[in-house]
């Protein structure tokens, strides 16, 4: 029984989720194109990992995506277009500048110079106030 019992422990110690290793046949430079755009476009789902580095279902199905568009032998460009076409700049580690997507470029930049500024500010204002206590100081002795 106990002989039993450990054979049917190891059956769920040795089980794993094996999916199948993707070995799909490239052209020329086809397997290096597509290796670079798995891991420059972004999961919709994980949102913090590419398409390549996803273990999630619709990452799956845009690195296949992604081979059929290859094979088809569209550009670079035109599959992430395609992706951005669908789901939008978000998908793209890269987002382009546009309209849509200053505040994204530019925010840093106006944050900089902004935190400049009140920093200028304060230090001016701390020097003025050391010089009107030195002032203030003086006043009250030539008073006295």
């Amino acid at each position: 029984m106990l002989f039993y019992s450990i054979l049917f422990l190891l059956g769920f110690v040795s089980y794993t989720d094996v999916e199948s290793i993707e070995t799909k046949s490239y052209v020329n430079n086809q397997q290096q194109r597509y290796q670079a755009l798995i891991n420059e476009i972004r999961c919709p789902v994980c949102q913090g990992q590419s398409i390549g580095g996803s273990n999630a279902g619709l990452a799956r199905d845009l690195r296949e995506k992604v081979r059929e568009l290859i094979l088809e032998e569209n550009t670079d460009n035109n599959i992430r277009q395609f992706m951005t076409d669908r789901y939008g700049d978000f998908v793209v580690f890269k987002p382009p500048v546009n309209k849509n997507t200053y505040l994204l470029w530019f925010a840093p930049f106006i944050f900089l110079i902004l935190g400049l500024f009140f920093l200028v500010r304060s230090l001016s204002t701390k020097e003025s106030s050391v010089k009107s206590n030195i002032d203030t100081t003086k006043a009250k002795d030539l008073l006295k």
